[in-house]
C-alpha cells in the first residue's frame, strides 16, 4: 500500500512569476553543491540572486516536513489555526518540545520545531512565508527565471545553523509533505509534474542539479544523453510517521549470489526495509544483516589485500593492486535487490570509499541492533546517480552511475543563457 501522505484541503499560495523567457518548459532547475567536513557530506541547493552569485544555500533533506532558514520572528507569521499549521506539526520530533502558540494583538501565531537533521537538535520558532526564485530548464540549459512569494517556511535562531556549512542558511524539505518545497513547486499552480530529478556531485569542485518537474534531463558532454532513458523503476512508499521515502529492499547480493538472512529481516511490513536519506552519508545496514553482508563480501574478495581498517568502516583494502585502467577497482559487485524484481548496481565508485591514495574502505556501515529501519540507503551510494522522485506515480527511478555514457551529475549545462 502506498502512503503518499495527501491531505483533503488545498494550501493556497500566492505566486508571482517573472519570466525571462516564455515557458511552456516543463521543469525548473537549480545547482547542488557539496559540503565535507570530517565528519559529515551534506548538499544544499543553491536558490535565489542567481545573478549577484550570492545564492541561498539550503541543506537538502528529503525527510524534513517543511523548509526552514535562519531569520528572525516575522510579522507574516501564519495563524496557528490554518491548514500549512497542522502540517507542519504534525511531524514534530520526540526530541522536541511542544510548542504553545504566541497569542497577543488578537491573533494565534503558529510555533512549530524545525530540526537540525545532523544534530537533531531543535527550536521554537514561527512558521511564516519566505520568497524563493528558480530557473526554468527546456531539460538542456536554463532559459527563463521564475519568482515564488509567500512559501511557507519556517523562521529559526542562528543556534540552529551552527552545525551545517558555514554557507547554507537553513534546511530545503523535499519529502511527501504538502508544505514541503517540491508541493510548492507544483501545487496549487500545476505548472509542473510533481516530480523532482536529483543528482548528487561526487565532488565539491562540481555543481550536480536537481531538476523539478519532467524531462527530458540532459547531462553533457555527450549532445544527447537523457537521463531518463537510462532509469529503471520501483515502487516510491510513504508511511503514516514519516514524510520521508522508502523502497522495498527484499535482499543484497554479493556478485549475484544472495545474501543469506532471515526470512524476514527484509520484511517491509515489519522492518521498513529501506529508507532513502540525504542527510545519511553511507548506507547503514542493520547489524544482523551487516555481519552477513560483510562476511560474503569479505569471501568474495579473497585475495584483495587488506589494510588496516579506518572508522566508520570495518573493512579496507590496498586499493593499488586491484585498480584498472580509468582508476577503478576491481571488486565484488553489490546489488541491492527490490520487490518488484528490478536490480539497483552499486557501481565500484559507490561502494568502496578511497581515504587515501592506498586504502579503499567498504562504503557500508553497521547501524546497530535497534535500527528503524533495516536498510538506510545513504548519500554515497547516491552520488553520481541520477534519482527520479516520482510523486505523481509513486515511484521512485534509479540508474547506476552515467560514467560508463560519458557523462556525471556535474554534467547539466547550467552556462548557456545564464550567469553562472
Amino acid at each position: 500500500m502506498h502512503y503518499p501522505l495527501l491531505l483533503s484541503f488545498i494550501l493556497v499560495l500566492t505566486i508571482s512569476l517573472e519570466v525571462l523567457a516564455p515557458p511552456p518548459y516543463h521543469a525548473l532547475v537549480a545547482p547542488i553543491f557539496k559540503h565535507t567536513n570530517a565528519n559529515t557530506s551534506l548538499y544544499s541547493i543553491a536558490l535565489n540572486n542567481y545573478t549577484l552569485n550570492n545564492y541561498e544555500h539550503y541543506i537538502i533533506d528529503v525527510d524534513a516536513p517543511f523548509t526552514w532558514y535562519k531569520g528572525e520572528l516575522s510579522p507574516r507569521a501564519l495563524s496557528c489555526d490554518t491548514p500549512a499549521c497542522t502540517v507542519a506539526r504534525s511531524y514534530r520530533s520526540p526530541l522536541c518540545p511542544i510548542a504553545n502558540d504566541i497569542g497577543g494583538d488578537d491573533q494565534c501565531r503558529c510555533l512549530v520545531t524545525p530540526v537540525n537533521p545532523v544534530t537533531m537538535s531543535c527550536a521554537v520558532s514561527q512558521l511564516t512565508y519566505k520568497d524563493f526564485s528558480l530557473y526554468w530548464t527546456n531539460g538542456r540549459f536554463r532559459t527563463g527565471s521564475m519568482g515564488f512569494s509567500q512559501w511557507y517556511a519556517s523562521s529559526a535562531p542562528p543556534s540552529l545553523v551552527q552545525s551545517l556549512p558555514k554557507e547554507a542558511i537553513g534546511v530545503g524539505a523535499f519529502s511527501w509533505s504538502s508544505i514541503s518545497l517540491l508541493y510548492q513547486f507544483t501545487y496549487p499552480s500545476g505548472l509542473i509534474a510533481r516530480k523532482f530529478a536529483l543528482c548528487l556531485p561526487s565532488s565539491s569542485r562540481a555543481r550536480g542539479v536537481i531538476l523539478f518537474g519532467d524531462g527530458p534531463y540532459y547531462l553533457l558532454p555527450p549532445p544527447n544523453f537523457d537521463a531518463a532513458g537510462v532509469l529503471s523503476y520501483t515502487p516510491l512508499y510513504g508511511d503514516p510517521t514519516s514524510p520521508g521515502y522508502f523502497i522495498n529492499l527484499t535482499g543484497i547480493s554479493v556478485n549475484g549470489k544472495a545474501i543469506n538472512v532471515a526470512r524476514n529481516a527484509f520484511d517491509f511490513h515489519v522492518n521498513a526495509s529501506a529508507r532513502l536519506s540525504s542527510i545519511v552519508p553511507y548506507t547503514t545496514l542493520r547489524s544482523d544483516i551487516y555481519s552477513v553482508f560483510l562476511k560474503n563480501f569479505k569471501k568474495a574478495a579473497r585475495g584483495i589485500a587488506q589494510a588496516k581498517k579506518v572508522a566508520p568502516f570495518s573493512l579496507c583494502f590496498n586499493t593499488t593492486t586491484i585498480r584498472s585502467r580509468g582508476h577503478r577497482l576491481r571488486i565484488p559487485q553489490i546489488n541491492l535487490m527490490l520487490g518488484n524484481g528490478e536490480q539497483w548496481t552499486v557501481d565500484t565508485l559507490n561502494s568502496i570509499k578511497q581515504v587515501n591514495n592506498d586504502v579503499g574502505c567498504l562504503a557500508f556501515v553497521d547501524g546497530g541492533e535497534m535500527t528503524k529501519q533495516a536498510v538506510v540507503i545513504g548519500t554515497y551510494q547516491m552520488e553520481n546517480n541520477f534519482l527520479l522522485f516520482d510523486l505523481d506515480q509513486s515511484r521512485l527511478g534509479f540508474s547506476s552511475s552515467p560514467l560508463p555514457y560519458g557523462t556525471s551529475c556535474g554534467g547539466f549545462n547550467f552556462t548557456v543563457g545564464s550567469y553562472f
